[in-house]
């Protein structure tokens, strides 16, 4: 059997080799000729292979083979001395599959720390760009990149320092979006109050320079629902509500009895299209 487990070996077929050493050592487990063999080529195959799990689980095996031939040999010093070399083979394998995977998590902790750190500036650029948003859409888009970057962040892996930054930052952010948030809505209401103040104007003139067509109701009707009462008074300014308070006192002092009752449904019934 020892020379079918050299012939798999010599011709690198580890598979077959490592089948018929386990084989072979099972059979005759205090043999020194046949476990050291099998040994062998469990410990290399520890020391050199790619995979950090596959080197694991073969020094493994060695421990195992060996513990199991200490227990089944005929013990002499020289068996004895034998088996302190392999003891210390194996040590030193396990120590430099520590040592990698100590290297390994710190390479990744390194690229981990590293990253963070990347998406933590881009964070602080878009702080800025949230303070220079004009737009309700520039304003939407900078919102999505922040979650798409914040998701982006291992925050159980952010450093002490990393931490101080993310949390000042969280709140400065915070604070720049609630700014920038009335700021837009701010901007939106006077559009809105323009926009206003306009068909309330056209509405005056309208009405100032026709008022008997627009003693008729469905006339009139016509024309308040898309001007007048096209607003909803909650979004108005002051100024606005004074303007339209004097528009639609006009209005409703130059109707009949039945204008000024269908002027005041109307105003009542029309829908607030212009919110």
């Amino acid at each position: 059997m020892a020379d079918l487990f050299d012939e798999y070996k010599n011709d690198g077929k580890v598979m077959e080799a490592l089948l018929v050493g386990r084989n072979m050592v099972n059979k005759d487990p205090g043999n020194y000729e046949l476990v050291s063999k099998f040994l062998d080529l469990i410990i290399s195959l520890a020391e050199n292979l790619p995979s950090i799990e596959e080197r694991k689980g073969y020094i493994s095996q060695a421990e195992v083979t060996l513990s199991f031939f200490e227990e089944n040999a005929d013990l002499t010093k020289e068996l004895i001395d034998n088996i302190s070399t392999y003891v210390a083979r194996i040590n030193d394998v396990k120590s430099a599959i520590i040592e990698f995977e100590r290297n390994q998590r710190s390479n990744e902790m390194a690229l981990i720390e590293s990253e963070n750190a990347k998406q933590i500036k881009k964070l602080y650029g878009i702080k800025q760009r949230i303070i220079e948003a004009k737009s309700q859409e520039e304003f939407d888009k900078l919102l999505q990149e922040i979650s798409i970057i914040d998701g982006s962040i291992k925050h159980d892996y952010l450093t002490e320092e990393q931490t101080g930054h993310y949390d000042q930052l969280n709140r400065d952010c915070s604070e720049s979006i609630s700014q920038k948030m009335r700021e837009l809505e701010y901007k939106k209401n006077v559009a809105y109050n323009k926009k206003a103040v306009e068909s309330y104007d056209e509405a005056f003139k309208k009405f100032k320079n026709d008022e008997g067509k627009y003693k008729n109701q469905t006339q009139l009707f016509s024309l308040v629902s898309t001007t007048l009462f096209a607003f909803d008074a909650a979004r108005l300014f002051n100024e606005t509500l004074i303007y339209y308070n004097h528009v639609y006192s006009y209005i409703f002092n130059k109707l009949d009895d039945d204008g000024k009752l269908a002027l005041t449904r109307f105003s009542i019934e029309c829908e607030r299209k212009q919110r």
